[in-house]
């Protein structure tokens, strides 16, 4: 996650540190109450991050939110510390889901979580790993093809001593090629 953090510009980073953060939400503040007070100088900045940020309060704790529109959905800022604990409480959630479905759970609350750090997540999954596609060899060998006699032959032994029989304990398969 730092190599992903130091590769990005400062003005291009979605993620917030969390002093960013208190400085995010102490600046929303200060510019909701500019636009309000009449007289007051009005900047740019001030509409931009009345348009970009907002404040709700959940139990006495202040969290940045993206402004509510018509959908009435509620979207959070995620600091860089909550990172991991919320992607691998989705990841869990979704039973070990790939990129897309974790992402689409993701866009449902939070607003600042990248593909990119999706996809790190998911290469250190070790349950992913695991069950990651790897060719499968087939069952059936390919026929070796000899022109004379009993010059060349395959063996395998199939092992029974679970399910012996008398004394016989393994079948032997012995194929001409």
């Amino acid at each position: 996650m730092k190599n992903i953090l130091t590769s990005k510009r400062d003005d291009n980073n979605s993620f917030l540190s969390t002093k960013d953060y208190n400085d995010v939400i102490e600046q929303v503040k200060k510019s909701k109450m500019c636009l309000k007070t009449v007289g007051e100088a009005k900047t740019m900045k001030d509409y931009r991050v009345v348009r970009k940020y907002d404040i709700l309060k959940i139990n006495g704790k202040e969290r940045l939110i993206r402004p509510v529109d018509e959908k009435n959905v509620v979207l959070y800022y995620v600091k860089i510390d909550e990172l991991f604990d919320i992607l691998h409480e989705t990841h869990s959630a979704i039973g070990h889901g790939g990129r897309n479905r974790m992402m689409a759970e993701l866009k449902n609350k939070y607003c600042n979580i990248t593909n990119e750090t999706v996809m790190v997540y998911l290469k250190l999954c070790v349950q992913c790993q695991k069950k990651a596609v790897h060719p499968r060899r087939g069952l059936v060998s390919k026929p070796i093809l000899e022109s004379t006699f009993n010059s060349r032959a395959q063996v395998d032994l199939i092992d029974m001593q679970s399910q012996h029989y008398n004394d016989y304990r393994f079948i032997m398969n012995y194929q001409d090629h």
